[in-house]
């Protein structure tokens, strides 16, 4: 049997060893593009640590006074322990964000989350759920206003127009990674950011 056979012995459905063959999403790619583009929109150069913490850094952006803390992945939950309704389950996507910056005197969370893509694939219902994830982390950490914000690649805004069209419409703000002014247009959006 070759490894894309399927076999059936009686009411099983045995799968062996399929392996995708796809056009490069998912799987080993999802890090190999998506790191790259993380490091790529990464705002590093826009602020100052102030503090290296347990779990999180002390930051002022670049010609701001006012302080934010910077959290990522698995971190923010570390940090907000004390933050935390510990009565609603984690979701799936909600754990790990890209890159997370707390604002504690307006109790603030920004966490921004960044997507890569370059071929065709189901990339664009992830970018669906901003809504779940708004409500999801805003029962986690109910005494915080959550601001999800997207960091897309410019395939997103030929290949997903009405994803990005819904977006608006909710108020989800996306920045462009690609763009040369995307670092200096959310670091302005964190810092100047009302209700």
């Amino acid at each position: 049997m070759t490894e894309n056979n399927l076999t059936i012995l009686g009411n099983d459905l045995t799968k062996l060893n399929i392996k995708n063959k796809g056009t490069g999403a998912g799987g080993s790619n999802t890090n190999k593009n998506g790191l790259p583009y993380e490091k790529l929109t990464d705002l590093n150069e826009y602020f100052t640590i102030n503090e290296n913490c347990n779990f999180s850094q002390i930051i002022t952006f670049n010609n701001y006074d006012k302080k934010f803390i910077r959290t990522k992945q698995s971190q923010l939950f570390k940090y907000m322990d004390n933050y935390i309704d510990k009565s609603i389950n984690k979701a799936h996507g909600c754990k790990n964000p890209d890159e997370c910056y707390i604002d504690l005197e307006k109790k603030n969370i920004f966490i921004i989350e960044k997507k890569f893509q370059k071929v065709p694939g189901s990339i664009c219902e992830k970018i669906q759920t901003a809504d779940m994830k708004i409500w999801q982390y805003s029962r986690t950490f109910p005494d915080f206003h959550i601001v999800y914000i997207y960091c897309l690649s410019e395939w997103f805004k030929f290949n997903c127009k009405a994803e990005i069209e819904y977006l608006k419409y909710k108020k989800i703000p996306v920045y462009w990674g690609h763009s040369t002014s995307y670092k200096e247009d959310i670091v302005k959006f964190i810092v100047n950011y009302k209700l």
